[in-house]
C-alpha cells in the first residue's frame, strides 16, 4: 500500500493529470490507464472528479508541509536550534504527512471502488509487478529469464 501511496505522490507533484491541457506524456499515461483497466467513459469521468477532489485536498497540505519544512530548514541553518520548537515543527509535519497519505487512501479507495472484479485484478497486477520491479536485473543477469 505504501508503494501505491509513494507512486501516487509521485504521479501528483509531476503534474495535474486531468488539467485543461496536460502535457503528451500525461495524456499518454491517462490513456495507458484508461485502455489497460478498459475504463468505460462513466469509469473516465469518475476518476477525473475524484482525482479532481483529490488534488483539491492535497495541495493545501503539500504547500503546508514545505512551509514546515522551510522552517525546520532555518533553524537548522541558523545552528544549535530550541529543541522544543524543532520538535514542535516535526510534530506538524508528521501530522501534516499523515493527512496526506489519508488523502491518497481515499482517493485510491474511491477509485477502485467504481472497478468491477476484472479491472481491479488488472490493477493488482500492475501493483505486483511494481513491487518486483526492481528485482529484474537481478533475474536477468543470471540468465534466469529470458532476454527481450
Amino acid at each position: 500500500m505504501k508503494k501505491i501511496l509513494i507512486t501516487l505522490i509521485a504521479i501528483v507533484a509531476v503534474s495535474p493529470i486531468f488539467a485543461e491541457e496536460p502535457p503528451p506524456i500525461v495524456e499518454a499515461a491517462h490513456n495507458q490507464v484508461v485502455r489497460f483497466l478498459d475504463l468505460s467513459e462513466e469509469q473516465v469521468l469518475a476518476w477525473h472528479e475524484i482525482y479532481q477532489i483529490h488534488r483539491e485536498d492535497e495541495q493545501p497540505l503539500q504547500k503546508e508541509i514545505a512551509l514546515i519544512q522551510g522552517l525546520i530548514e532555518e533553524l537548522f541553518e541558523a545552528g544549535d536550534p530550541d529543541p522544543y520548537e524543532l520538535g514542535e515543527l516535526m510534530i506538524d509535519r508528521r501530522e501534516l504527512g499523515e493527512a496526506l497519505i489519508e488523502v491518497h487512501v481515499v482517493y485510491h479507495e474511491a477509485f477502485v471502488a467504481f472497478l468491477d472484479e476484472v479491472q481491479v485484478r488488472r490493477l493488482r497486477f500492475v501493483a505486483r509487478a511494481d513491487d518486483v520491479q526492481n528485482t529484474i536485473p537481478a533475474f536477468k543477469l543470471f540468465e534466469l529469464i529470458r532476454r527481450r
